[in-house]
């Protein structure tokens, strides 16, 4: 009986059992990554959308200084606890109100992977005077 050639029947099945688990575990992170990204992005339009159509909160930025942060003093409360209310746990989220000429970027330095959206609002058909939203969030992981 040649049992060398069942020894190595059963190499090459172990190693290609192994190849695929290492492969499953790489594809399963990717997926799960790419599943956090998408509900980070819902939650950004989502919070976005709210204050737009909320007819208070909506007001509220047409009343709030341009070029302010959700961080400075004297951003309108009710724009801060709608986006705290708002927010997933485990991340930090930060609103901005900006004319449309402005560059509107995010002021601090942050070492993590930083999402961004943001829409234009327009006052009303009488006056002019539309503010660009900008919201960004991040996670309190640390890249490398």
């Amino acid at each position: 009986m040649n049992k060398r050639g069942w020894i190595k029947i059963i190499e090459a099945f172990m190693a290609i059992v192994l190849l695929l688990g290492f492969l499953f575990v790489i594809i399963g992170n990717y997926n799960s990554s790419q599943i956090d990204n998408s509900a980070v992005q819902k939650n950004n339009l989502a919070v976005l959308n709210g204050i737009e159509n909320d007819l208070t909160l909506r007001n509220l930025v047409f009343l709030a200084e341009l070029d302010s942060s959700s961080d400075d003093f004297g951003f309108p409360q009710g724009l801060k606890d709608y986006l705290e209310e708002k927010t997933p746990v485990g991340q930090n989220c930060s609103l901005y109100i900006c004319s449309l000429e402005s560059p509107c970027t995010l002021n601090s330095d942050v070492n993590t992977q930083i999402y961004s959206s943001q829409i234009i609002l327009f006052s009303d058909s009488s006056s002019y005077s539309p503010r660009k939203l900008k919201i960004f969030c991040h996670g309190n992981e640390v890249l490398a």
